[in-house]
Order: C-alpha cells, then structure tokens, then sequence
C-alpha cells in the first residue's frame, strides 16, 4: 500500500462479462448500473481458465485483447463518472502458470486474482458438479481444497485472493479442525502482500453467508491483511450487490479501510459507514440495461 484515498469505499471489485459465457449483459450496463447506485470505482475481474479441454465459462486467451480494449474504451467513456479498471480471475491450475503468467504480462491489468474452481477434474463450484461429489467426504473435500489454496499462494504471479472459503458454498462443513492449514494459508497471503477479497455472492448462494466467514475475516483483520470488496455480478443488477452487508461484516471485522488497484498498484479507501449509509437510503428507481443478450460492450 502507498496511498489512501479519502473517500467513501463504494466500489465493486468482481465483475463479469458475457466473455465467460456465463454472465449475462453489456459491460456498459454494468457500469451505468454502478453509477446509478453510487459506486465510484468497478473492476471488471472475467475468468481466464486455462486447461486441456476449453473450459466453456471461461473466455480464451485469444479473446483477452477484446476484453482489455472493451474495458479501456467504458473507462474512457465513463471517467468523469466513474473509475473502471480492468483485472483477470485467474483459475488456478500448477500445470499452466507459465502460460497464465506470460498472458498476464503481456496487458496493462489494474489487478490480477486469482481463484480455486477445481481440484484436477473436479469442479467444487458447478451445481451440476455438486450432486456429483455429493457422497464425497467433506473433510477430504476440505484437505483437497486448502492444499490448492496453499499451493496457489505460493505463487508470486497475483495481487487479490477471490472467495477465500468458496469451497463452502454449498452448505458442506468440514468437521475436522483445519485451522493448523488455514493459518499457514493466511500467513502466506500475508507475508505474499496479497489482498483478501470480501464476496457477498455468497449470500446468495446455498450456504448464504459471505465468503470469507465472520470468524476467517476475523482472522485477516488480526494478521494485517488488506481486503476489497466485491459482488461476483454475472449480470448488470447484481453489480454491488449486498454492499451494505459487506460493509457491516468489514466494519465488524475491525477493518477501516478497502482496497484498489491501479496498474497492479494498491491503494487504500477509506471507509465511510455514514456516507454508504445515507447513498444506500437515496437509492431509488430503475434503470434499463439494454439486450442481456447484445454487443459486449455497449447496450
């Protein structure tokens, strides 16, 4: 961190585009929802999934360059309303970080993340995954998941951690006592300089909480590391969505600030309760988010 910004932390730093092939709506419609409800900066943070067999929620490295100058052309546009950076979710996968790393070099990213959607063959995040490995062991699930989490970390190729307990979201609990792994995850991202992202997709999904946990956003707040906040939209409505709670449970945690990214650069934001507070009473009405099925970027 080399700066703090004093403002008020209204931003969203996860977003998805059509380019995944699961998100639905224009990268336009994104951001003039953000700018209806106040946000002040937005990262565009797609998936870049790199495996054997193209992964069909993920767009291609081919397809990164539209992306890039998709995001440059809003940011342009949109600069005296709003701050639009651009960001990858890197998918995990030790087999293909050397070429994961040569496309991040390549583009002039605000943030790079990145995240554990599968362990070898097995997707822990797909519904349809989820009714697969249902008989599976939940602490085995867990070991599998912490190790890759652990090994992720160890990289030094990413600033930002996505859905740190995603493994959780579909209400399995481990019983075993993982917090020997757990704190040699944290201390890792600690001493890395990594920051933790605060996802309230969560709250939406069948464990309906925030990832990370009350209790492991606790534990980042007594270790020092830096979070963000973000809403994982998929579509133009659920941009910043559940903000408010995700402020409370960064508040809670003993945090006062959020953090951005510029060039891969991070700064701190202030956090104003107050300020959120009285945008999120004035918020009213609707706003029309064009073809969910049309251009990438614009309406």
């Amino acid at each position: 961190m080399n700066r703090t910004k004093p403002i008020n932390a209204v931003i969203d730093y996860h977003i998805h585009t059509p380019l995944c092939n699961h998100a639905k709506g224009s990268m336009e419609a994104c951001v003039k929802q953000a700018v209806s409800i106040g946000l002040l900066e937005i990262c565009f943070l797609d998936h870049l999934t790199i495996r054997l067999e193209k992964d069909p929620k993920s767009m291609s490295p081919e397809e990164i360059p539209l992306y890039s100058n998709a995001v440059k052309a809003l940011k342009d546009q949109y600069s005296e309303k709003i701050a639009v950076k651009a960001g990858l979710e890197v998918d995990f996968n030790p087999s293909n970080m050397t070429t994961a790393q040569k496309i991040v070099d390549t583009f002039d990213f605000d943030v790079v993340a990145s995240s554990v959607h599968f362990l070898n063959d097995l997707d822990v995040v797909s519904h349809n995954a989820a009714a697969g490995y249902a008989r599976m062991d939940s602490d085995d699930l867990y070991a599998r998941y912490l190790d890759a989490l652990y090994q992720m970390c160890r990289y030094d190729s990413f600033d930002l951690i996505c859905h740190l307990d995603l493994v959780k979201k579909f209400g399995r609990r481990a019983s075993r006592d993982f917090r020997a792994e757990i704190d040699a995850i944290l201390s890792l991202i600690r001493d890395k300089g990594y920051v933790v992202e605060v996802n309230t997709s969560g709250l939406d999904h069948p464990i309906g909480e925030i990832y990370p946990s009350e209790s492991l956003l606790k534990t980042c707040q007594e270790k020092g590391i830096p979070v963000t906040l973000s809403s994982d939209a998929h579509n133009p409505q659920s941009v910043g969505g559940h903000r408010t709670e995700g402020i409370a449970a960064v508040l809670k945690a003993g945090y006062t600030t959020l953090t951005g990214f510029s060039r891969r650069v991070a700064y701190s934001i202030l956090i104003d309760a107050s300020l959120e507070k009285q945008q999120t009473e004035k918020r009213s009405g609707t706003i029309d988010y064009g073809n969910p099925e049309g251009d990438l970027t614009h309406d």
